[in-house]
């Protein structure tokens, strides 16, 4: 068998696995976090949230989607809550990331 058979049947199976594992981890609602910031905003998520002050609640879809870590105004190097300054366009908060809940404290 030639190489160019060869490759083509490698291709082929490897696309045909591809398309499978996409549809899998579809139907799963697997994440992919391998950035940091996606895998801190996807921590603090999934914790219970306390807001500092009531009226600056902001929705889970909303803080998943559009939030930001900034490490370089991040305390990041304590033993037991780390904090971290998020952002998005006017918003910004420190988030007190502790072992079960995440408050969230406005910055003006």
């Amino acid at each position: 068998m030639s190489f160019l058979k060869r490759l083509y049947f490698f291709l082929f199976g490897l696309g045909l696995v591809l398309i499978i594992l996409v549809f899998i981890t579809n139907k799963k609602g697997t994440k992919f976090n391998y950035m940091p910031n996606k895998r801190v905003v996807n921590d603090i998520y999934k914790k219970k949230w306390i807001f500092n002050d009531s009226n600056n609640k902001i929705s889970k879809e909303d803080f998943i989607t559009n939030f930001d870590v900034d490490f370089s105004l991040s305390n990041v190097k304590l033993d037991s809550c780390k904090i971290y300054y998020v952002h998005h366009k006017r918003e910004k908060f420190n988030v007190i990331n502790c072992e079960k809940k995440a408050l969230f404290k406005k910055i003006n």
